[in-house]
């Protein structure tokens, strides 16, 4: 268990004369015995710091530090870390009980606590039925399950990397792997990192997410404040399935205006807002829109639902607001049954909703 910060990273690739920054001025720490998530689009620069984190990379600018040490310099093997990367890596020359035992043996460790650690890893991770099966034989999620375990098996390993380690398993293996990968992680408290860019998978592993957009971490923190509390609008669409609901708004000497309709200001902005700012949205997420099929107070805006989608034990309704050009969508139960072209009734109450001025969000007072 090792404590991994990051200390001002910045990564450019070189090619054809030309530069790419990958990575701009990332400052992260990863606590010691901690799981975390790196999350974020295809493109923003997740792998390249994974395996600046690994010593597969060496930073263009600034430190990586595990446990107070720099390490910036040091190779892989140096730095102790286990990295799963996306397609797993097994050595289909030995069996499963070989493929664990190899990274022990490498290091002299005696045969007899070989042994020992070989069926505890195996037990842990499920594999104890398989030691002596071929490995190369198996599915995507077996394997990676091998490649883990040759990670976990040393007693020395400093953090475990995650490289989108689902990415060749099959979708109905997906909750198995996970699960596994999560209790492996919850038992060893060994320091990890999930690199995905599926947020459902990230956030069900983690304690704690690092979103990154453009090269650059732009929110740290639980998967419930990352939810609840977004940074800017572009976290706020990006976690949750569907993203947080933005609508244009004014503000005006009693309040929020949303075309010709008003919305009152969450209290703790009230004194804060600038009537002469532009760009200003309000942020709502779906399970919090209040819809009515009858319209009883003012502040309720008429909506036209234009499509019901049906996603297990809960749908999601996409409504057009009347006269506004803008579509937003909202959470309703199975029973509450809706059809398309039917009208209903918004409305949003200030405890729920979040502003945003040129897409950051308005915090306390503050951009």
């Amino acid at each position: 268990m090792s404590k991994i910060e990051l200390r001002n990273i910045t990564h450019v690739y070189e090619s054809g004369g030309e530069e790419t920054v990958a990575v701009r001025d990332v400052n992260l720490t990863l606590e010691e015995g901690t799981s975390n998530a790196l999350i974020g689009p295809s493109g923003c620069g997740k792998t390249t710091l994974l395996n600046i984190i690994s010593g597969l990379l060496t930073p263009t600018e600034g430190k990586v530090l595990i446990d107070g040490e720099d390490v910036t310099e040091l190779s892989p093997q140096d730095r102790d870390i286990a990295q799963v990367f996306q397609f797993p890596v097994v050595y289909d020359s030995m069996s499963v009980f070989g493929n664990l035992a190899f990274p022990l043996r490498n290091r002299d460790v005696p045969e007899s606590e070989i042994e020992e650690r070989v069926q505890e890893t195996a037990e842990l991770l499920g594999l104890d039925d398989r030691l002596d099966a071929n490995p190369g034989n198996f599915g995507p999620e077996w394997s990676q399950l091998v490649s883990l375990g040759r990670g976990i098996i040393r007693h020395d390993t400093t953090a475990l990397l995650f490289d989108e380690p689902m990415t060749d398993v099959d979708p109905g293996r997906k909750l198995t792997l996970r699960r596994r990968i999560s209790q492996a992680q919850n038992r060893l408290k060994v320091t990890s990192l999930y690199v995905t860019h599926d947020q459902h998978e990230a956030l069900t592993f983690a304690s704690k997410a690092a979103v990154m957009n453009k090269g650059q971490i732009v929110q740290y923190g639980p998967p419930e404040k990352l939810y609840d509390e977004p940074v800017s609008t572009f976290v706020g669409n990006f976690i949750g399935s569907p993203g947080m609901n933005f609508i244009d708004c004014e503000i005006e000497e009693n309040g929020l205006k949303i075309g010709e309709f008003d919305v009152a200001i969450p209290g703790n902005l009230g004194d804060v807002l600038d009537p002469g700012w532009s760009d200003l949205q309000l942020g709502v997420r779906p399970n919090l829109v209040d819809l009515s099929e009858n319209r009883e107070k003012e502040s309720q805006i008429p909506a036209r639902v234009t499509l019901t989608e049906h996603l297990g034990s809960y749908q999601i309704i996409t409504l057009e607001l009347t006269n506004l050009d803008t579509e937003i969508k909202a959470e309703l139960p199975l029973e509450k049954r809706t059809a398309e072209g039917e009208e209903m009734f918004v409305e949003f109450d200030p405890e729920n909703i979040r502003m945003f001025h040129n897409g950051e969000a308005v915090e306390n007072g503050k951009k």
